[in-house]
């Protein structure tokens, strides 16, 4: 049997190297481009920490997943400090990927269309019921309805506020959020292989893959998807945001002033897009 991991020494093992690897061949923006990246970056790993924290927390409480004894050298509110650690490494290691396949935050008609936008919040919304719901029926059902919960504000939240885009777009995030979370299945695999942390078999349904609960599978996804969705978004509402005010300023007679990104013309795309 391997040794036991401590969760540092996982990050050391598996999560850093995957981050080195992917700023190494993530772009190279230049100008706006890379200031709104680097700026969307942070803001996802900031929400991250405000949103994941008490999730997690109530969470390990419950004792939905718990760590080997000695794998965990510090805690806060009972979350390790390597959980904390991850919150950010998956959020930046989401979003180089994200970068690295490549998408166009470029403002276009119908991103605001409303059926897109409702359905994505309708969906949204439901997950929080059917997962307090599921919560509610039983313990096994404890990690599946509570990530169900914690996913739904976020999912209608985005879909919301551009859910045309994000469909035009599928092709991009579809991608850069799968791609990462089958890393990290895998790593999360290893890790509970060799004693690191332990899923609990009572707060789950018991249904796995190659020995990785679907619940961990699920989460995965969900984080990912999330992270992808607000790197893209990001960049896309400022893109609307500038288009918006080249109209207001074409409007009001003003001339556009090349050095200034938000008096383009409407059509100009940003520089080193």
């Amino acid at each position: 049997m391997l040794p036991t991991l401590t969760y540092l020494q996982f990050h050391l093992v598996f999560s850093l190297p995957l981050i080195a690897v992917l700023w190494r061949v993530a772009p190279r923006y230049t100008g706006v481009r890379r200031r709104r990246a680097a700026a969307g970056i942070a803001v996802l790993v900031a929400i991250a920490y405000a949103y994941t924290t008490p999730w997690i927390h109530h969470m390990i409480r419950r004792g939905a997943w718990s760590y080997a004894g000695g794998a965990v050298l510090v805690r806060a509110l009972s979350i390790p400090l390597g959980e904390y650690l991850f919150f950010a490494i998956q959020t930046v290691a989401v979003a180089l990927a994200c970068h690295r396949l490549g998408f166009d935050p470029a403002y276009r008609e119908g991103d605001f269309d409303r059926l897109p936008r409702a359905v994505g919040v309708a969906v949204g919304l439901a997950l929080v019921p059917l997962g307090l719901w599921l919560v509610g029926v039983g313990d096994r059902f404890l990690y599946l309805g509570g990530l169900l919960a914690w996913v739904g504000p976020v999912f209608a939240l985005q879909w919301g506020v551009g859910g045309g885009y994000l469909v035009r777009t599928s092709r991009v995030w579809l991608p850069a959020t799968l791609l990462p979370a089958a890393y990290f299945w895998v790593t999360d695999r290893i890790a509970i292989g060799v004693g690191t942390w332990r899923i609990s078999t009572e707060f789950t349904t018991g249904v796995a893959v190659f020995g990785l609960p679907i619940e961990e599978m699920a989460f995965f996804v969900a984080a990912g998807l999330m992270t992808v969705n607000g790197i893209v978004l990001f960049e896309w509402a400022l893109d609307w945001r500038d288009r918006r005010s080249a109209v207001d300023d074409s409007v009001l007679g003003e001339p556009s002033d090349p050095a200034n990104p938000t008096t383009r013309p409407v059509s100009d795309p940003i520089d080193d897009r």
